[in-house]
């Protein structure tokens, strides 16, 4: 298991429970090479009402170009993907570095992260 799985506690997923995302997480995959894909928030709790949106978390290389971390780059993939969702990039070293940091929001989203497995 890997560190990130770890820092989740091991809650790991098939991405095809998860339906509504295909088209969603097949642009994440197409854009980013992410390392990891991390569902969080309400829908990772099953706590989701009609209203909720996606939260996701993606952890890309370090060497990933700096304009895969702004907030627009995120909304650009979710924008007509079929779902609403708050798409986040991050460097695999910052996110790890996060982990330790009080409040931060790494250490929110080990509270009920879970590990979309590819």
């Amino acid at each position: 298991m890997g560190v990130i799985a770890q820092s989740l506690g091991g809650r790991v997923a098939d991405p095809e429970r998860f339906p509504a995302l295909r088209t969603l997480l097949a642009r994440i995959d197409a854009a980013c090479d992410p390392i990891e894909v991390i569902l969080y928030g309400s829908r990772a709790r099953d706590e989701a009402t009609a209203q909720s949106d996606w939260d996701l978390k993606i952890i890309v290389a370090d060497d990933a170009p700096e304009s895969m971390l702004s907030p627009l780059f995120g909304w650009t993939l979710q924008d007509g993907s079929g779902v609403h969702a708050d798409v986040s990039v991050t460097r695999l070293s910052d996110f790890q570095a996060d982990l330790k940091v009080a409040n931060s929001a790494a250490s929110h989203i080990v509270d009920d992260g879970i590990l979309l497995v590819r």
